[in-house]
C-alpha cells in the first residue's frame, strides 16, 4: 500500500483560495435558483418563502386580533342594550336583578374570576350559611406576604364575617412574632427560634413538619412564656373569644402548658411524647376573657406550631404574613402535618396572596409564565391534602418601578398577573385581580399621591389607609357575588 506523507495532503494557500472563491459562487446560485423555484433534495423540498406571503400572513393575524376587538365591542353594545331595557322596566323579577347584577359584575374591574362551569361560590356561601344555623366552624388562613402585615386586609375580612356568620376572636398566632401586628400584642420570654419554609436557609427546620403557618417556634431554653393581648383599638369580638388551642407539633420530651387569661384560675395540662401533632384546647366559663392570654410552656425542644384564640363556633380568619415569599413553599411542608392540623382547626378556606416578590429581577415573560407554572403545582399541593378546600388567590399589587429614570408599573407584572389567574382558574379556584381593582397600570403611583396617602413611598405596600381600602373593595365585590347567591337561590 502507498504511504502519504502528511505534507502531501494538505493544500496549498492557492489551493485554498481557489476553494472559497468556488464556493461562494455556489452559494450565489444556488440562493438565485432557490428564488425562483421550489427545490427537493433527497425527499425534501426546500420552499421559497415570498415576502407576499409573509405580509399575508402578518394581515391575517391582525385581522383575528381586529375580529377579536370588534367582537369585544358588539357583545358590549348588546350589553349595555339588555342593561337599559332592564333598568327601564317598571318592576322587575328576580331573574332581572340577577341579570343586571351578573352585568355589573362583569364590568367591574374588581372582579371575581373562575371558570364557568365552577360551583365554588356556591359551595363558599353554602358553607357559611350552613356555619350559622349549625353552630359549626369555618375556618380561613389568609397566607401572603408582607402587604397582610399588621393583619391588614385579614382583620377587616374578619370583622365583617364574624358580624355575619358568628365567630370572635384572634384566629391563628405564633409564639414568636417578629412583626407586629395592630389588633394584638405578642411577647416572649425565655429562649425562642423560629423555623421557616421560606427566607433563609439558616431558618430551616431538620424536618419538615412545619404546620399551617408555614413555620413553627421552638422553645430552647426549659421554660417560656408567651403572653398575648388584644389591643385597646380592636374590635369587641377580637377580644372576646372562648377558647385557646394550641397545636404543639411532634416532641420527644412531656410537655407541661399552664394557661391564665381574664378572670379564670390558671389551668394546666401534661402533654406526653407524640409522633404526630397534638391539639390541646383550654375552654373557660367566664364571659370576658378580657383580650388577654398567659402561656407557660416548660420542656425545652417543644415546638409550637400556632396558638388559636376563636369562638366555640362561626367564623375564624387567620393572618398569616411571610415576608419576602414568593408563595411556592407549600410543597415543603409534610402532607401529613398538614392534613392533620388542618382537619383539628376546622380548615375549610385558603386565601393566597402573593407575587410581588416574584417580580424582582423578572425581565422576561418566560419567567412569569414559569412561576404561574410553579404556583398551579403549589395550589394541586393543597388541593391534594383536602380535596374540598375552597382556594381564592389575590394577585398582587401595582408596583411601580424606576424604569429610564420614570417611575411605571413593573413591565412584568400583567404577565405575572396572567399567569396566577390561568393557574388559579385551572385549579378550580377563584382569583381576585387586585391590580385592576386598584385601578391598573399606574395605579400605584395615584394611591401614593392620593390625600391621605395609600400608597408607602416605596411604591409597593400600602398604607393602612390604603390596606383599609383595598380590603373594602374586595369585601364589597365578595358580596356582590353573595347577592347572586341569594337570586340564583330564588330563581332556581
Amino acid at each position: 500500500m502507498q504511504e502519504f506523507d502528511t505534507l502531501d495532503i494538505l493544500m496549498k494557500p492557492s489551493q485554498i483560495l481557489a476553494f472559497l472563491f468556488f464556493s461562494l459562487f455556489s452559494l450565489a446560485a444556488v440562493s438565485t435558483f432557490l428564488d425562483k423555484n421550489n427545490v427537493k433534495i433527497g425527499g425534501i423540498e426546500l420552499v421559497k418563502i415570498e415576502e407576499s406571503q409573509i405580509q399575508n400572513e402578518l394581515i391575517k393575524q391582525d385581522s383575528t386580533e381586529i375580529f377579536k376587538k370588534q367582537q369585544l365591542i358588539n357583545d358590549s353594545i348588546l350589553i349595555a342594550k339588555k342593561k337599559d331595557e332592564l333598568y327601564r322596566k317598571p318592576s322587575k323579577s328576580f331573574q332581572d336583578t340577577l341579570t343586571l347584577l351578573e352585568i355589573e359584575s362583569l364590568e367591574s374591574p374588581a372582579k371575581f374570576y373562575y371558570s364557568e362551569n365552577s360551583q365554588v361560590m356556591n359551595q363558599l356561601f353554602d358553607a357559611l350559611e350552613q356555619t350559622k344555623r349549625d353552630n359549626t366552624v369555618f375556618r380561613i388562613l389568609h397566607y401572603g406576604d408582607s402587604q397582610i402585615e399588621m393583619d391588614r386586609i385579614s382583620s377587616y375580612i374578619r370583622e365583617q364575617l364574624q358580624k355575619s356568620y358568628g365567630g370572635s376572636g384572634m384566629g391563628l398566632l405564633p409564639a414568636m412574632e417578629i412583626t407586629p401586628k395592630y389588633t394584638v400584642a405578642i411577647q416572649s420570654t425565655g429562649s425562642w427560634t423560629r423555623k421557616l419554609t421560606f427566607g433563609s436557609k439558616d431558618f430551616r427546620s431538620k424536618h419538615n413538619r412545619y404546620g399551617p403557618m408555614a413555620y413553627f417556634s421552638r422553645l430552647d431554653s426549659e421554660k417560656g412564656k408567651v403572653f398575648i393581648t388584644a389591643r385597646d383599638n380592636t374590635s369587641f369580638k377580637n377580644k372576646n373569644f372562648k377558647q385557646c388551642k394550641i397545636l404543639i407539633g411532634a416532641n420527644s420530651n412531656p410537655l407541661e402548658i399552664n394557661f391564665t387569661s381574664g378572670k379564670t384560675l390558671s389551668l394546666s395540662r401534661i402533654i406526653q411524647p407524640s409522633s404526630i401533632e397534638q391539639l390541646i384546647v383550654f375552654e373557660s366559663d367566664t364571659v370576658d376573657f378580657n383580650g388577654k392570654v398567659e402561656l407557660e410552656f416548660k420542656g425545652i425542644g417543644a415546638e409550637v406550631l400556632g396558638i388559636a384564640l376563636d369562638g366555640n363556633s362561626g367564623v375564624s380568619v387567620d393572618n398569616i404574613p411571610m415576608r419576602g415569599c414568593s408563595g411556592l413553599m407549600f410543597k415543603y411542608i409534610n402532607s401529613e402535618t398538614l392534613r392533620r392540623t388542618y382537619q383539628n382547626l376546622g380548615v375549610k378556606m385558603l386565601i393566597l396572596q402573593f407575587g410581588g416578590n416574584a417580580l424582582p429581577g423578572m425581565t422576561l415573560k418566560s419567567s412569569a409564565d414559569y412561576y404561574g407554572k410553579r404556583f398551579y403545582e403549589e395550589i394541586m399541593y393543597l388541593k391534594s391534602i383536602n380535596p374540598d378546600l375552597l382556594i381564592f388567590v389575590i394577585g398582587p399589587a401595582d408596583m411601580s418601578v424606576k424604569q429610564d429614570g420614570v417611575l411605571q408599573t413593573h413591565i412584568q407584572l400583567e404577565n405575572l398577573r396572567d399567569a396566577m389567574k390561568a393557574a388559579t382558574i385551572k385549579s378550580g379556584g377563584v382569583f381576585w385581580d387586585m391590580y385592576e381593582a386598584m385601578g391598573g397600570k399606574g395605579s400605584m403611583i395615584k394611591w401614593v399621591q392620593s390625600k391621605p396617602s395609600l400608597g408607602s413611598p416605596d411604591y409597593i405596600h400600602f398604607t393602612q389607609n390604603g390596606a383599609n381600602k383595598i380590603s373594602k373593595i374586595f369585601y364589597q365585590s365578595l358580596m356582590k357575588e353573595y347577592e347572586m347567591y341569594k337570586l340564583r337561590k330564588q330563581v332556581n
